[in-house]
């Protein structure tokens, strides 16, 4: 009987990077930073061109423009707080561009619970639908939410969250529990 050569078992393939839309970042620095012509350059230099934007992008421009908006326009503030404010200028520009306005004039309607109970396909609009989001309730006004994702820091995240709920007539308080590299842990009240 012949010898069969051992075959290796497949390797699962790695996953897709994420592509983050142009309506993103055209919230950020176009419509939430209303950057001058120097940051413009700046970010043009990083892939993102605000003047013939591409349909998305991927996420490392994404995450070298968020670090540029934190040093340029948030330089004056510690890391977790810049980063918040990064996260909450993204929310309130987006919420200006065609596809954020449809989800914010829905907010208010709806309130804060069910806001949250809707993040995982919030995120899907802004070209995440790739993180898993867990939502545990944490009294009648509170949530805790943890989120797999190594590609955003928790800040930016609960910056936008922030500024979402307040949009949805609330007034959050937002901790970040826990930070790993691959995911992190928001207590979310209002």
């Amino acid at each position: 009987m012949p010898i069969r050569p051992l075959r290796r078992p497949a390797e699962p393939p790695l996953p897709v990077a994420p592509r983050i839309p142009s309506s993103v970042l055209e919230g950020l620095f176009v419509r939430g930073l209303k950057a001058d012509e120097r940051l413009l350059q700046a970010v043009e230099a990083l892939g993102y061109d605000p003047r013939r934007p591409e349909v998305d992008y991927p996420v490392e421009v994404w995450q070298r423009a968020v670090a540029l908006a934190r040093q340029e326009c948030f330089a004056h503030l510690g890391d977790e707080d810049a980063y918040r404010q990064v996260g909450r200028t993204v929310v309130e520009g987006f919420a200006q561009t065609l596809l954020g306005r449809v989800v914010a004039v829905a907010l208010p309607m709806i309130g804060p619970a069910r806001a949250i109970e809707r993040i995982p396909r919030y995120l899907g609009l802004m070209g995440r639908p790739d993180i898993e989001v867990t939502c545990t309730p944490v009294g009648e006004r509170g949530r805790r939410l943890v989120l797999t994702d190594r590609y955003n820091r928790p800040d930016v995240v609960a910056g936008g969250l922030e500024r979402m709920l307040e949009v949805a007539n609330a007034q959050p308080r937002i901790t970040v529990e826990e930070r790993t590299p691959e995911r992190y842990r928001l207590l979310v009240r209002w």
